[in-house]
């Protein structure tokens, strides 16, 4: 190792993840993770995280900043000169004074609001940006062992799934695993076109749900078709123009109905 390697911090490590190293210290973090497989293994881990927020949020950064956040709004809020304290303490006895009376029906204006549980297609679209980028270890079964893959997920999800063959829209198998959702497990199967594009179609137990046509969601270059039939819900995610994945949902849908 040399001296310049040796002198490597976290810091380092983190910076060379987010691609802000200039030329020299990249050359020199580059050295240190040849010798260092384990420190790799987790800057490698933080490239990962950071393009599945990139594919999830990117295309916020190029919103404009809403006014109440600008640094001058802010300062002259600061600046105000305080309120009358005599008027805010009558005001504080007033709000006591409802709050003894009407406690009940103002509940909900003091509640603080739970946040909004995310739907399904989010759930997806966040599956699918963590694991379709993995290189090692994109499933939990490949598609060697599509038989187990398909009775361990029924078990799981406790209905009978049908793993979808897609390759007459160019789509092979990859495998699947078990996740966690809102609705209790789900299941993510993973195909890939010769290209090596990836689409993640995942399904979740759905009792006594009514059948739903497509409905189409985007989320910066993620696409997703989501639909629910026979007590299952599905979302079907990939970086594709609508019309293709459309194609691959009918095909999908006709074989897990």
């Amino acid at each position: 190792m040399s001296r310049d390697d040796a002198t490597i911090t976290k810091d380092d490590l983190q910076a060379f993840a987010d691609g802000v190293l200039d030329a020299r210290r990249r050359a020199e973090v580059e050295r240190y993770l040849a010798d260092q497989p384990a420190a790799a293994r987790e800057v490698a881990d933080w490239q990962q995280q950071n393009q599945a927020l990139r594919a999830l949020y990117g295309h916020v950064a190029s919103e404009s900043v809403p006014a109440r956040l600008s640094v001058h709004r802010i300062v002259h809020d600061r600046k105000r000169p305080a309120r009358n304290w005599s008027g805010m303490a009558a005001a504080a006895v007033l709000i006591l004074a409802i709050g003894g009376a009407g406690g009940w029906y103002g509940r909900d204006v003091l509640t603080v609001a739970s946040p909004a549980p995310l739907s399904l297609a989010g759930e997806a679209e966040q599956a699918h940006a963590l694991y379709a980028t993995e290189v090692l270890h994109p499933v939990e079964v490949r598609a060697d062992e599509k038989t187990h893959l398909g009775a361990w997920l029924s078990k799981r999800l406790d209905r009978a799934l049908t793993v979808p063959d897609l390759r007459t829209m160019g789509l092979d198998l990859v495998g699947g695993r078990l996740l966690p959702s809102q609705e209790g497990p789900a299941a993510q199967f993973m195909y890939e076109d010769s290209a090596g594009g990836r689409v993640t179609l995942y399904i979740v137990p759905a009792e006594n749900a009514r059948e739903t046509s497509f409905r189409y969601s985007a989320a910066g270059r993620l696409k997703s078709l989501v639909w629910t039939a026979e007590g299952i819900s599905c979302a079907l995610v990939g970086a594709l123009p609508q019309d293709r994945l459309r194609g691959i949902a009918k095909l999908a849908y006709r074989q897990l109905g």
